[in-house]
């Protein structure tokens, strides 16, 4: 793992959905995150799609969607629950 440089000790994980609309998050995401702070984007691959977070549970993403061909690209962030906040200096 690397690091990028933002105002939290955050994670991410990005990859890509097609013909399937549940996002599996790492199992090590369980005891590393706070559920609370997940967010998710999703970017439609080819043609406009409406698609959307349905829910978060279970150490998923579950995507919503008019059609039944979901194809797109997913990243997931959350912010860390093992260690304290981030404090930002004024």
């Amino acid at each position: 793992h690397g690091s990028l440089e933002g105002p939290e000790f955050g994670v991410y994980v990005r990859g890509k959905l097609k013909n399937n609309n549940v996002i599996e998050l790492p199992e090590y995401w369980t005891g590393l995150v706070d559920e609370n702070s997940i967010t998710v984007n999703l970017t439609p691959i080819g043609q406009s799609q409406d698609i959307w977070i349905e829910n978060i549970t279970n150490n998923t993403v579950t995507v919503g969607s008019d059609s039944m061909e979901i194809n797109c690209f997913y990243t997931v962030f959350a912010e860390r629950k093992d260690v304290n906040k981030l404090v930002l200096e004024d």
